[in-house]
């Protein structure tokens, strides 16, 4: 029996548990703990990391509310929510991480 999808915490497309990655909303290095884990498809994970560092996260985003509301990520969530989740683009970092 195949379970249902898992949105996306970030996107909120629906996956297969196993193509969710855990990420760290409050980096680990940083004081993060298991409570502070949400679940994104690899697509947002990436553009997660390819646009802010975990000093930045930690100090700016330590919540997933609040990297919803990054306006850095605005036209990516904006795309990204339109497209099937079959979808695989690779994320090329910014020239300058935030």
């Amino acid at each position: 029996m195949e379970k249902a999808p898992i949105p996306c915490s970030l996107c909120g497309r629906a996956f297969p548990r196993s193509q969710l990655t855990k990420h760290h909303c409050l980096p680990k290095q940083r004081g993060g703990t298991q409570e502070d884990v949400e679940l994104l498809c690899s697509q947002c994970h990436g553009m997660v990391h390819a646009t802010f560092t975990n000093t930045t996260l930690a100090a700016m985003y330590p919540t997933i509310e609040q990297l919803r509301q990054a306006p850095e990520l605005a036209p990516f969530l904006k795309w990204v929510r339109k497209q099937p989740p079959t979808r695989r683009k690779r994320n090329h970092p910014r020239r300058k991480k935030i």
